[in-house]
């Protein structure tokens, strides 16, 4: 018998091919995936900038200022109005009834009740609770009174709140 010195060669097997994940799991839990991925970095990044502006809040160096107050938390011209009322009302604040009173006043209305002034408030106080981690306006018994917070940022113009800072 002859022997022969070739090896007997198995064939090659063909490249597995690979799925991406978005054939794999189907494109509705993919996409699903990759979205609440993104959530989490942005939240993350809200986070990340509240902690710097608290730090800068508590080194002196973030002055808040009207500009800030009005662009936060003022919807339309009637929150601007009530800010007003209860800025002019000082602190020992007031009520609902007496500020829906000159609303209606001044806007020639008899549309605002002191519900709408309370739900406003309310409103503004979540806002600026979500920007800032203050309140815009406090209960006083049943009378609505501005925060400190408030009262020195209200009373901050753009011009003065840069001259605090460069001193």
């Amino acid at each position: 018998m002859m022997e022969t010195t070739e090896t007997i060669q198995k064939p090659k097997k063909k490249a597995k091919k690979t799925r991406s994940p978005f054939d794999k799991e189907g494109s509705f839990k993919y996409l699903q995936r990759w979205m609440r991925r993104i959530e989490d970095k942005i939240d993350n990044l809200g986070r990340r900038q509240r902690r710097i502006e608290t730090g800068l809040d508590l080194g002196g160096y973030l002055l808040h200022n009207q500009v800030f107050i009005h662009d936060t938390v003022c919807k339309s011209e009637i929150d601007v109005l009530i800010l007003e009322e209860l800025y002019s009302a000082g602190e020992d604040g007031e009520l609902p009834r007496d500020i829906a009173v000159v609303l209606n006043k001044r806007l020639h209305s008899r549309h605002w009740q002191p519900w709408h002034v309370r739900y406003a408030l309310k409103r503004m106080n979540r806002k600026l609770e979500q920007e800032a981690n203050e309140h815009i306006a406090e209960k006083h018994g049943l009378r609505w009174a501005l925060t400190p917070f408030t009262r020195k940022a209200w009373r901050l113009t753009k011009k003065e709140a840069l001259e605090a800072q460069q001193h």
